[in-house]
This record gives C-alpha cells, sequence and structure tokens, in this order.
C-alpha cells in the first residue's frame, strides 16, 4: 500500500510540474489551459450563434469544437424554436411544448462529449410569448403549467439524464440593486410567476443579511419538480450578483433559505455582462465566490462579455457613436475590454468557479439585437482572435499556474 501511494504522490509532482513548466503559447486554444475549469459558449439551433444550421454554422461548430470543453443551449420559451405555444391555448390541457430545437442541440453535445448547460427554464414576462402577461391565472393553474413545462423539457429526449445542469430559474430579482423580487403584472419586466404566493423568509439571517421577509412560493415549486426528475445540477442565476451588494445578498437569502428548508439547489450564477471603464473590484468578486461555496453551491459565470456602458432606465440607451468617435476610442476601449477579461476569468477560476460560459465569441455577428456593433466578444468577425481571446487564453494559463 506504502508503495502505491509514493507512485500515486510522485505521478501528481509530476503532473504539477508539467503544469508549471509549461511555456504560455499564443496559439493554444482556450481549452487547451482550462483544465478542471468547464468553459463553455451560448449556441442556439439557428441565426447568429447557430452551431447547426445557417451560414455561420459550420464556422461557428469548427470554433466550439476547438475552444470549448462544454455548450450552453439557450432555448426560451418565446424564440429560438421556443418551448411554449406561440398562441394562448383554449385551455391549460391544450398546452403543448414543444422541446425539438432544444432536443438537437443536446444531442449534437453528446456527440461530441461536452459538458452541457441549459439556459433557462423560468424568468420574467418577457421570455415568455406575449400572450402570458396578459392572462389571469390562478396559482394553481401557475403551478400546473410549471409542472408540464419543466417535466415536459426533461423528460423529452432523455434530457434529464443527458443535460449536465439545468438552469431552472432566471432574473427574477428586480432591475436595481436593491435585492428585492420583481412584481407581479403585465408589463415585460414584471414576472407573474410571483400570482403564486409567498412564504416566509427561513435563511435565518438577521439585520443587514436579511434582504426579504418572504420569498416566491414558484421557485421552490420548480427546483422540487426539477429535482424529483434529475440528478442533474440545479442553478439559479441573476445579473450584478457577482460583485456582491445587495443583489447578491437577496440571492444568498433566497438560497440559504431554500436549503434550510429542504429544497436542492446545487449552483448559483453570476451573469457577468460587464462594462468598459468601470472600476470593478476583482477582490469583492473573490470573496463573493468563495462565500457562495461556503453555502454550499458550485459557482459559475454564466453570460460573461464585455461591451460598452450603454445601460439606461426604461429602454432609454445609448448608441455606440455617443461613447465611440475615433479611432483612439476604439483603442482604449479594447485595452480596457483585455484588462476586464483577463482579471474576471484569472479570478474567478483561481477562487474555484466551477464553469465560465461565455455569452458569445463572434463580433459583427449579422442577427440579434444584443450589445449590437458593441465589439463585446472575442474575437473578429472572419473569427480570427483579438486581444479579448489572448486575455482570456492567458488568464486561463496564470490561474493554473499559480
Amino acid at each position: 500500500m506504502k508503495g502505491i501511494i509514493t507512485r500515486a504522490l510522485c505521478v501528481i509532482v509530476i503532473m504539477s510540474l508539467d503544469i508549471q513548466s509549461q511555456n504560455y503559447n499564443k496559439d493554444a486554444f482556450l481549452k487547451d489551459y482550462s483544465r478542471d475549469l468547464i468553459i463553455t459558449t451560448q449556441v442556439r439551433g439557428e441565426r447568429n450563434k447557430a452551431i447547426l444550421r445557417g451560414t455561420e454554422a459550420e464556422k461557428n461548430r469548427e470554433f466550439v469544437l476547438k475552444n470549448y470543453t462544454g455548450i450552453q443551449p439557450s432555448i426560451y420559451p418565446a424564440w429560438d424554436g421556443g418551448f411554449w405555444p406561440k398562441k394562448k391555448p383554449n385551455s391549460l390541457k391544450d398546452f403543448k411544448i414543444e422541446t425539438k430545437y432544444f432536443d438537437e442541440l443536446v444531442n449534437w453535445g453528446i456527440e461530441n462529449e461536452f459538458h452541457i448547460m441549459h439556459h433557462c427554464l423560468i424568468f420574467p414576462n418577457k421570455y415568455f410569448p406575449a400572450w402570458f402577461s396578459k392572462t389571469n391565472y390562478n396559482a394553481e393553474e401557475l403551478e400546473y403549467i410549471i409542472e408540464l413545462f419543466v417535466s415536459n423539457v426533461l423528460n423529452a429526449n432523455d434530457n434529464k439524464n443527458k443535460v449536465d445542469v439545468f438552469n431552472v430559474i432566471n432574473e427574477i430579482f428586480a432591475m436595481g440593486k436593491s435585492g428585492k423580487y420583481r412584481v407581479s403584472g403585465n408589463e415585460k419586466e414584471d414576472c407573474k410567476w410571483m400570482d403564486m404566493g409567498f412564504e416566509k423568509d427561513m435563511s435565518g439571517l438577521e439585520g443587514e443579511q436579511k434582504i426579504n421577509d418572504e420569498h416566491p412560493i414558484f421557485v421552490r415549486k420548480v427546483f422540487d419538480v426539477a429535482s424529483d426528475l434529475t440528478n442533474a445540477k440545479l442553478e439559479i442565476r441573476d445579473f450584478n450578483i457577482a460583485f456582491g451588494g445587495k443583489k447578491a445578498d437577496g440571492v444568498y437569502q433566497l438560497i440559504k433559505h431554500l436549503k434550510n428548508t429542504g429544497v436542492r439547489v446545487d449552483a448559483v450564477g453570476f451573469q457577468c455582462h460587464l462594462n468598459a471603464g468601470l472600476n470593478y473590484n476583482y477582490e469583492n468578486l473573490r470573496k463573493n465566490i468563495l462565500r457562495f461555496i461556503d453555502l454550499g453551491v458550485e459557482v459559475y459565470i454564466t453570460e460573461l462579455d464585455v461591451g460598452l456602458n450603454l445601460w439606461g432606465q426604461g429602454g432609454n440607451h445609448k448608441k455606440v457613436s455617443d461613447v465611440i468617435k475615433s479611432e483612439d476610442d476604439w483603442k482604449w476601449f479594447f485595452d480596457e475590454q483585455n484588462k476586464i477579461y483577463y482579471n474576471l476569468v484569472k479570478t474567478a477560476k483561481e477562487a474555484g468557479v466551477k464553469i465560465i460560459s461565455d455569452w458569445g465569441f463572434r463580433d459583427d455577428i449579422p442577427y440579434g439585437g444584443w450589445r449590437k456593433d458593441q465589439k463585446a466578444w472575442m474575437v473578429n468577425k472572419d473569427y480570427s482572435r483579438k486581444g479579448a481571446y489572448y486575455a482570456v487564453l492567458k488568464a486561463l494559463y496564470d490561474a493554473e499556474k499559480n
């Protein structure tokens, strides 16, 4: 037995020395330096992030196969071959869930031995067909729809055994940074699921750590339905939580409440749609990652991109031309982008994040309005590497060395 242990230790030492002695190679691919970290990208069945059909699909597949160890198929209730019916069903018995677009992405991932993380099942109103926000389903009817929806997606195509992570809850906290929940209503940013009611907080937190006195019942229901069907990791995610603050505290409290009341929550996702020109505190990011890990959940960076700070209230956003007026402005932006990609990825990997997923990889995509013309990703339109790609590659390498 002593000899076996000695040989095992020698292997570990040799592997460690090999990692440390390996010189950085700028021509390597992202997955070459990811090691135990799962590095993932958002993919869709068609249009700008297509890997299965469309004018960019073949080149996208080639890039994904070379660079990643996971994929994040994004099929929403309302679009991208959405799960939900486009028109309101005559009755709940007529409520049909369609999974074929999701199934084909999952099957492609299985064929290519990728880690698969699905985004997402339950959102605010804007991700569902427009008719949903105008309905007045009661709590029992909403519960029925959740059970129907979740069970159909997970049972179809044996997805419950093929998918590694289900992002079951997304963006249920209010748009600001208060840590409060969205409200029920008919507007896009409202959340109809709140009509299922609320339950008393059982997190045990007090004082400033206690953000909410009660929590939405639908969250428990979604986790419970999914937990009964699959052993896959079950994740909740939101934006503006990566670096701490009240909203992160609200998510922390909800997870603690759920865990204290017997609900299985396996992971929290930090979206990380970041902006050049902001002064991010990466020590706060590290501390935030570690406190969630200490809570007993894995931490994922789920939607990483770095663009311009064009956000505005009520849809009143700036344009790229309001910020970028010269080649020097673009140079400033790319320098800032590279630094943010590097620091975010290195900090996250060193702190113990299990998955990092970008929100696409190619600038100047021909479809879609998300961060349009902001050049927020890692490669150019022709798939050539930008500074951002090298920043991520070096961050993965440097984090492994440390």
